[in-house]
C-alpha cells in the first residue's frame, strides 16, 4: 500500500489536494511564479523531501508551468534531473506540470463557469485565474479556486486537459479516492 506525500506549489493546490486526496501529507514550496527557475524549485523540493525522511512514497510532485515556454514534458525532465542532482535519485518521484496554472484544471469543465464565451478548444496554456475572475466578476484563489474545483466533473477535466490527464494517469496506483473516479 503506497502512502504518498504531495509536494506542490501554494494554498490553492494544497487545499484542493486535501479534498480530493484526504490524509496525505502535503508540504509547499511557496515557490511560484514565472521568475522562478527550475533549479531554484528543485532545490526547495530536493530539501522538502529530505525532510519527510524516506516516509513517504511515491512523492508526488505538482508545479504550475507559469508563462514557462517549455512543454510540460521538457520541463518535467529538467525539473526530475535537477531533482537528481540535489541527492533525490534514489525516490519514487512522479512530476507534474499543471499547463499554465491549476486554474487550467478547472476551465477544463468550462460549463462550470456558466460563462456565455465560446469554450476554447484547449484550455491548457491559457490564463485559467483571469478567465475565471472574468466568469465570475471576482476571484479568490483559496476559495473560489478550491470550491470550483471539487465541483467540476473529473471526467471532463481528464478528457480537455493533457496536463490532468497525465497527473491523474501517473497517479493511478496510488491511494486516493478521487482518481477512481475518472
Amino acid at each position: 500500500m503506497s502512502k504518498p506525500a504531495f509536494i506542490i506549489d501554494g494554498f490553492t493546490e494544497k487545499l484542493i489536494l486535501e479534498k480530493i486526496c484526504p490524509g496525505s501529507k502535503i508540504t509547499r514550496t511557496d515557490l511560484n511564479g514565472k521568475t522562478v527557475t527550475i533549479k531554484a524549485i528543485a532545490k526547495k523540493i530536493s530539501s522538502l523531501i529530505k525532510l519527510l525522511g524516506n516516509k513517504f512514497y511515491p512523492i508526488i510532485i505538482v508545479v504550475d508551468k507559469e508563462d514557462r515556454e517549455e512543454s510540460c514534458d521538457k520541463l518535467i525532465d529538467e525539473l526530475t534531473t535537477e531533482l537528481k542532482q540535489n541527492g533525490c535519485e534514489d525516490q519514487d518521484m512522479r512530476v507534474f506540470f499543471a499547463d499554465r496554472m491549476i486554474e487550467n484544471w478547472i476551465i477544463a469543465d468550462w460549463d462550470i463557469l456558466k460563462n456565455s464565451k465560446d469554450k476554447p478548444l484547449i484550455t491548457d496554456g491559457l490564463r485559467g485565474s483571469k478567465i475565471i475572475k472574468e466568469s465570475l466578476g471576482s476571484y479568490s484563489k483559496t476559495i473560489d479556486g478550491v470550491n470550483l474545483f471539487v465541483k467540476c466533473d473529473s471526467k471532463i477535466i481528464y478528457k480537455n486537459s493533457p496536463s490532468f490527464k497525465q497527473f491523474i494517469d501517473g497517479i493511478q496506483d496510488i491511494d486516493c479516492y478521487y482518481k477512481d473516479i475518472i
